[in-house]
C-alpha cells in the first residue's frame, strides 16, 4: 500500500512562503522606520493600507496567520500518516 503524503508538502511549502513573506514584511517596516523626516514624500500614505509601517505590520500579521494553518496541515498530516501506519502494521 503506498501512502500519498502530499499534504505534509504542501503544508511544508506554505510554512516557507510565510516565512518569506514575513521577511518582507519586515524588510517593509524596517526601510520605512529608517526614512528620516527630510524624506516626507516617501513617509505620505503610500500603501496599501496606510502608511508602509502599517502594511508591513498587517502583512506581517497576515503572514503569522498562514503559518499557523500551515502548520495544521503539517500535524494534520502527519496524524493522518500515523493512524495509517497504525491500522496497515
Amino acid at each position: 500500500m503506498q501512502i500519498n503524503n502530499s499534504s505534509l508538502i504542501y503544508g511544508q511549502q506554505g510554512l516557507q512562503g510565510s516565512q518569506k513573506k514575513l521577511d518582507q514584511a519586515s524588510q517593509k517596516v524596517a526601510d520605512a522606520s529608517t526614512q528620516t523626516l527630510s524624506q516626507p514624500t516617501s513617509i505620505k500614505n503610500t500603501g496599501h493600507y496606510g502608511s508602509p509601517i502599517q502594511d508591513g505590520l498587517i502583512e506581517a500579521n497576515s503572514s503569522e496567520l498562514e503559518a499557523q494553518a500551515n502548520a495544521r496541515v503539517i500535524d494534520s498530516s502527519d496524524k493522518t500518516i500515523g493512524r495509517l501506519i497504525d491500522i496497515t502494521v
